[in-house]
């Protein structure tokens, strides 16, 4: 059943408008100014009615919903989560962020009083909370039947945003709303820095190469939160930039302007000046099960599944002056936008006395000039100042330091920066990012006794009581179907690996009775692991109605004595167990009790740094750390120890993290302690004894050591909001093993084999040219896995025929813009080749000519060997007369209707900035893929009375609107298919 879209209208003056976006929504109660007792704001150039209550600027706003083309008993969805207050009066629903002595966060007026929600009830993004109606102060039907929200800018833009594009939709009782964007993390997960190759498990033992920065404890003893991404572990990860690891909302963040310095001196007259970087960004994400539904499919009312807040911390991020050092690198979205520059081809653009075109020209800024701009009014935006570039003539600003002035807003281009520099920014309401988006870049970090590197730290924690959650989900887990599980365990001494040999396949597998040797360690396998092996590696013994699985598993276990085993491992009912990630299977949750000072002198000791007397001295702190939380519940030296002398060394973790088997362990444990960026400075102080150089002499490395802990805490400034604790104390997660543990196995797999069909790195190193760049092949594969679900990519044949037009397409993924510079052609043949669209570029821009000679001469004189100016000509648009919109993108998007339907579809401007289409991966990725679900290529390519090469005409067709390169596209078809088959196994249906 295709469901319903709301149409979003406004009334302004006597006429009715469509809105598409929020930024076609009109000021409220636009055919007024200032009304008299109310507040009033200038929001980015527009004047707005607001509301401020708890530090926040609500904006109001008026639309009417449409559904069938009726406003009436229309169900109007939640703009945010949170707990519900609502009044009779004015038909007012109010939304808070707790249930209690929560603070306002948006509210909607003039609902029918019969909610739909009663108060106090928990309420999700997009649920139907009533009826849009008419709702007076007494509670009659004295109004126009409209809604009226009150929202913060940020929450109005997505909210509009899901109303216009169906993600919000008015059938019921759930919102067909996105997941990814607005649900609770059910799946959605990746790497702060993407894996170079391999799976899961060799990505969780990846993290052993790093320099430092281990979890849950680092060489010092002390505990640590997160995982390093620096120069070890460069090899393994690709480190130019750093990625949203799930779905959230971004709540701070901190840049330095440029990286603050230590000075070290070590005892020589030389001082040693190290950076570090104390820039950061924290999400917050919410982690609840997916929820329990009926035999129909329906989702079951009334229960609903637990959930944790949960936050992820981006540590040690590239500085400003990085960023200015470096103009191209990508920024990150959630920055605000503060500057602009003249965005022309070749002149510079004009500054009016007014917002009109018909207004006296003032002066003409340079090209690439940087401004600030404020009020926009109509097509113009008002003149603030001039940052850099120059006006012809010079502007005399006024008294409050502004310039005259008035330049025409779509030839600008935005340029976003940090709200402030080496301050913790707060954003009251949260910015929604999703996995795998732009947190930002690598920053330096030096300590006092090592180089500098470039690294990021990265951990999750929760100031939830995560016992409790735990404890839940596994009840809520044992009524999820058993499709849920997704999680293989094999136990020790519960099974055996079959050595492979030659002939093993799937007309010849293993069998039970085969030889085998013993496993001695257990471990957890996502399913996610196992879909990717592969076809070799995966084999089904039917035997009647049931299907034992073998998978061919290397570099994973080890035997009873510790020595690494490879082979094929057969899945056994009570032998081997399934679970589901809600299980927790394995964790351990650990609280501390011990001080800074019995870690540290454990650590000391371990590393043979104590004197004979130091050792005696702090023995009571030593043996207690060694029987402290930590060890005492998982016995870690039972396994970790490697010389079984009672001491766990920083040498031997990193050779335990280096171990599947082991690293898991580590992975497991959840520690609650006081955070690192809660600044106690007696919590620190107490060391000075233990590293004093002498007694009673301050160790002066320890002191600028403290110095540059306390410039790096961050929490005091968030304590008490967006649910971050007071006392600094926070339950701390292993934040790759939440994303082995938590990712979805049934993404992106084939609908008909049930393959897994993500990209990956060895098909597109098969599939292309040494010429096409390992950052686009990289980007390509984290964009593709992210949104091959959203766009329907659902099949091995869509998969094979996507990439081979887009081969075709882009030149071997080398080239992501047409080329319009026709060297070869003349001036009657480049006529001949595109009359359509050199006839409709004279008829946008008013020209005529008497002759067709004359016609020839001016194709002569200003489109033939001219790629900018064919471009512009043949594919330019009115909205925007300096763009041009030429075939961009992954499958080269093509004209200004294209790029606005796109634009709106996907959330990119695009359609003011087309060069987005070439240069930002994402954006070359999901403009492809929207261009094929629009077009329902999927239907070609999965129409099984086709024949493939017919299916690649079809296509080609509509991709094409022709058939140029038919037989370089079947080509490409043919060997992508060969190569996919090879690697991902035939698609059996």
């Amino acid at each position: 059943m295709t469901r319903r879209r709301y149409k979003i209208v406004e009334s302004v003056g006597s006429r009715i408008e469509d809105v598409n976006g929020y930024e076609d929504l009109a000021k409220h109660h636009p055919s007024v100014g200032r009304e008299p007792n109310r507040d009033y704001g200038t929001l980015n150039g527009r004047l707005e009615e607001v509301r401020h209550v708890g530090g926040r600027t609500l904006i109001k706003k008026d639309f009417v919903l449409l559904v069938d083309g009726s406003n009436r008993s229309i169900p109007v969805p939640s703009p945010l989560a949170g707990y519900v207050k609502t009044s009779r009066a004015y038909g007012t629903l109010k939304i808070y962020d707790a249930p209690t002595n929560g603070q306002l966060i948006g509210q909607i007026l003039h609902l029918d009083p019969a909610f739909k929600v009663k108060d106090g009830d928990s309420i999700t993004y997009g649920q139907h909370v009533g009826l849009q109606a008419g709702t007076d102060r007494a509670g009659g039907q004295r109004y126009a039947i409209h809604v009226h929200a009150e929202l913060e800018e940020s929450v109005f833009k997505r909210y509009i945003a899901d109303i216009a594009n169906g993600t919000l939709s008015p059938d019921g009782p759930e919102p067909a709303v996105d997941e990814r964007a607005t649900r609770p993390n059910q799946g959605r997960w990746c790497y702060p820095c993407t894996p170079s190759a391999g799976h899961a498990l060799q990505h969780l033992t990846g993290l052993s190469k790093a320099k430092s920065g281990f979890y849950p404890f680092g060489e010092n003893g002390l505990w640590h939160g997160g995982v390093h991404f620096d120069e070890g572990t460069a090899p393994v990860f690709d480190q130019s930039s750093v990625r949203c690891m799930a779905d959230g909302e971004v709540i701070a963040y901190r840049v330095d302007e440029r990286y603050p310095v230590s000075e070290f001196t070590d005892g020589t007259p030389q001082v040693r000046r190290a950076p570090f970087s104390t820039g950061f960004v924290l999400v917050k994400h919410s982690l609840q099960p997916p929820p329990l539904r009926n035999a129909d499919g329906s989702i079951s009312v009334g229960q609903t599944p637990p959930s944790l807040t949960l936050y992820s911390l981006y540590m040690h991020l590239l500085d400003w002056t990085g960023y200015q050092a470096q103009p191209d690198l990508p920024r990150p979205a959630f920055w605000p936008t503060t500057r602009h520059t003249v965005n022309t081809r070749d002149d510079g653009l004009t500054v009016r006395a007014g917002p009109s075109k018909n207004a006296a020209k003032l002066a003409e800024l340079s090209k690439g000039a940087e401004i600030v701009i404020g009020e926009t009014k109509g097509e113009f935006s008002k003149l603030v100042s001039v940052v850099g570039g120059t006006t012809q003539p010079a502007l005399a600003a006024d008294e409050n330091g502004q310039l005259p002035g008035y330049v025409f807003t779509k030839l600008l281009k935005p340029h976003s920066a940090p709200a402030k520099y080496g301050s913790v920014v707060v954003l009251d309401s949260g910015l929604p990012i999703r996995a795998g988006d732009l947190i930002g870049h690598p920053g330096l970090y030096q300590n006092h006794d090592s180089a500098v590197q470039q690294m990021v730290h990265v951990e999750f924690f929760s100031c939830d009581d995560v016992p409790a959650f735990i404890a839940q989900s596994r009840a809520w887990a044992s009524r999820l179907p058993d499709g849920q599980k997704t999680l293989l365990k094999v136990h020790k001494g519960a099974s055996k690996l079959i050595a492979h040999r030659d002939g093993i396949n799937a007309d010849n597998p293993p069998k039970l009775g085969d030889d085998g040797t013993q496993i001695g360690v257990d471990l957890i396998i996502p399913q996610s692991l196992l879909d990717g092996l592969p076809a070799s590696s995966k084999i089904q013994v039917k035997n009647g109605a049931h299907t034992m699985h073998w998978w061919r598993l290397d570099g994973l276990f080890a035997d009873a004595n510790g020595n690494p085993i490879d082979g094929w491992l057969a899945e056994q009912e009570l032998i081997t167990t399934r679970h589901s990630p809600w299980e927790w299977e394995g964790f351990q949750c650990i609280e501390e009790t011990g001080t800074p000072v019995e870690k540290l002198a454990y650590a000391l000791n371990a590393r043979s740094l104590l004197s004979a007397d130091e050792q005696q001295n702090y023995r009571a702190q030593i043996n207690k750390a060694d029987g402290g939380p930590i060890l005492a519940l998982t016995r870690l030296h039972d396994i970790v120890d490697i010389d079984k002398n009672g001491v766990l060394t920083s040498k031997e973790i990193r050779a335990a993290l280096a171990k599947p088997w082991q690293a898991q362990l580590f992975g497991q444990l959840i520690t609650r302690y006081e955070s690192e960026w809660f600044w106690n400075k007696s919590k620190w102080d107490e060391l000075d004894p233990l590293l004093a150089e002498e007694p009673g002499a301050p160790n002066l490395v320890w002191e600028a050591e403290k110095q540059r802990i306390e410039k790096l805490g961050w929490w005091k400034e968030l304590a008490g909001q967006h649910g971050i604790s007071g006392e600094g104390l926070a339950w701390h997660v292993h934040a790759p093993m939440i994303a082995v543990s938590f990712t979805r196995a049934e993404k992106n797999t084939c609908s008909k084999c049930n393959k897994k069909i993500s990209i990956t790195y060895e098909l597109m190193k098969k599939i292309c040219p040494s010429s096409t760049t390992d950052d686009f092949i990289k980007g390509f594969i984290l964009h593709t896995d992210r949104l091959f679900e959203k766009y329907e990519i659902t099949s091995c044949a869509q998969v094979t025929h996507l990439l081979a037009q887009a081969k075709h397409e882009t030149r071997k993924f080398t080239a992501f813009r047409e080329s319009l510079y026709y060297s070869s052609y003349t001036a009657q043949s480049l006529y001949n080749m595109a009359p359509t669209a050199i006839n409709n570029g004279f008829t946008r821009k008013g020209l005529t000519f008497a002759t067709h000679t004359e016609k020839l001469r001016y194709i002569e004189d200003h489109l033939l060997k001219n790629d900018a100016g064919y471009g512009q000509h043949c594919f330019g648009s009115s909205e925007y007369p300096e763009n041009d919109y030429r075939g961009r993108g992954l499958l080269h998007l093509t004209h200004y209707s294209n790029y606005k339907s796109c634009a709106l579809a996907i959330g990119k401007p695009i359609a003011a900035v087309p060069t987005l289409v070439e240069s930002d991966v994402a954006v070359i990725v999901e403009t492809g893929l929207w261009f094929w679900k629009s077009n329902r290529l999927k239907t070609y390519a999965e129409d099984a009375s086709l024949t493939e090469e017919d299916a690649v005409e079809k296509i080609t067709r509509i991709i094409n609107g022709g058939t140029k390169g038919l037989a370089e596209r079947k080509q490409f078809k043919r060997e992508i298919t060969k190569e996919f088959i090879k690697l991902y196994g035939d698609c059996s249906v």
